[in-house]
């Protein structure tokens, strides 16, 4: 065979070649092609409607209407919350085929709670016996009570969702607490902040119906003014405070610093440094001064909330005053150092003798040495402040005698003793200080 023979036949060859490619990938398109016109809704599912309707503070119904030409197989509400890419569904009942009207319920409360001003992002799929997909458009909507006309405010990382309040007000307060997250954002040096959200509630009874289900005892007290949800990136704050808006934003932010889901920081360093970032500190030492030391708290067994609430109270001023001493003795770096040690998987002591080279005992030593020294000049005594102390003294024991009175028939209308905060009911809350 000569030259001119073998190219024109290599040319032939792969003629034949370029050819057959084409003719294949004309296939495939055109099968592709197909394949995907059948799984869109005028081919096989016709006229879809999908909308949702809040029963708060229960449930979500999730409504799906339309008509099939194919037999289903199965219909799911596909939904997710904020931020998160992580997906949930649940089943809906398929009719076989013909007019579909689906619905789903969304539990809210109770084991399912929901906190108010998450928002959900959902959608339906559609699977045909045949195997056709129908995925209807996404809806993004926020979790509130429809009875009210909401707003909201959004600065950098952080909206506020209110209601009947002055605008300018609420600017005001975002942009002072947007410095305060800022602070500890760069301290704990977090390059990609999520997004928070806040909600804040106008009175009790809307703190009632928003809050998560607590003991009775601490309704009735209202001990807690707010409550911050790290797997929402979502806070509930009763009125209108910038302590209460930082302080449960700061638990926020400290949840997105940990790299670990594992690590839990002891309760005293995670409400201490909450507390730390609010402005009102001046109370807090005059309070402590009320105690003896024996009835303070051993910090090395602060790392969950006490049950009683009058126990929950001391709790968080200790760790408020134990926290802002390590960072006025230590330094802000220290504290960032801590948490890290405790992320990496350390015990709390192993944690802060690494952080600080010494004890925790030591330095719990030294804070109470601090503490005490404050107050130990006020303690000179004269006839005057005798005798106003015996009159005060008087009005205590007969203020006691009336407090046993109820007490009794307190016991006697049949109330339990027992009725106290859950062990984890301090989680992320936020202490209203009156």
């Amino acid at each position: 065979m000569g030259v001119k023979d073998f190219v024109k036949t290599t040319r032939d060859f792969l003629r034949l070649i370029t050819c057959v490619f084409l003719v294949g990938l004309c296939c495939f398109f055109w099968f592709s092609q197909t394949t995907l016109f059948a799984s869109t809704p005028d081919e096989w599912f016709i006229g879809p409607s999908i909308y949702h309707q809040i029963d708060y503070p229960n449930t979500v119904q999730f409504y799906l209407s339309g008509f099939s030409d194919e037999d289903l197989l199965e219909v799911r509400l596909k939904y997710s919350y904020n931020s998160s890419k992580i997906l949930s569904y649940k089943y809906a009942d398929p009719v076989s085929k013909g007019e579909i009207q689906s619905e789903v319920t969304l539990e809210t409360s109770g084991s399912n709670y929901i906190p108010p001003g998450t928002q959900i992002t959902y959608f339906f799929e559609l699977t045909s016996v045949q195997g056709k997909k129908y995925q209807s458009p996404q809806i993004k909507f926020h979790y509130l009570d429809p009875s009210i006309n909401w707003k909201s405010t959004k600065s950098k990382h952080l909206t506020l969702i209110w209601h009947d309040r002055n605008e300018d007000d609420i600017n005001s307060l975002i942009q002072d607490v947007n410095e305060s997250n800022l602070h500890l954002t760069k301290l704990l040096n977090i390059p990609n902040r999520l997004p928070i959200t806040g909600v804040i509630l106008n009175n009790r009874q809307e703190a009632n119906e928003a809050f998560p289900k607590i003991s009775a005892t601490a309704s009735k007290e209202e001990l807690y003014g707010g409550f911050a949800f790290s797997d929402y990136n979502t806070f509930l704050i009763t009125g209108l405070s910038r302590d209460g808006i930082v302080h449960e934003s700061t638990h926020l932010i400290i949840d997105q610093s940990l790299h670990s889901p594992a690590t839990r920081l002891p309760a005293w360093l995670n409400e201490g440094i909450a507390m730390y970032f609010e402005n009102n500190h001046q109370t807090t030492g005059k309070i402590l001064q009320t105690y003896s030391s024996g009835q303070l708290f051993d910090i090395r067994y602060m790392d969950t909330v006490p049950g009683k609430p009058s126990e929950v109270r001391l709790f968080y001023l200790i760790s408020e005053s134990f926290v802002a001493y390590l960072f006025s003795e230590y330094g802000e770096n220290k504290i960032k150092q801590l948490i890290i040690n405790i992320d990496s998987g350390k015990s709390v002591e192993d944690a802060i003798f690494l952080t600080y080279k010494v004890n925790l005992q030591k330095i719990q030593s030294d804070w109470l040495d601090s503490v005490s020294s404050r107050f130990e000049n006020r303690l000179n005594v004269d006839i005057g402040s005798f005798g106003t102390s015996l009159i005060l003294s008087v009005a205590f024991l007969i203020g006691l005698l009336f407090s046993g009175i109820g007490w009794l028939r307190y016991k006697a209308n049949g109330h339990d003793s027992d009725d106290h905060l859950r062990s984890d009911e301090y989680e992320e809350g936020y202490w209203d200080r009156k």
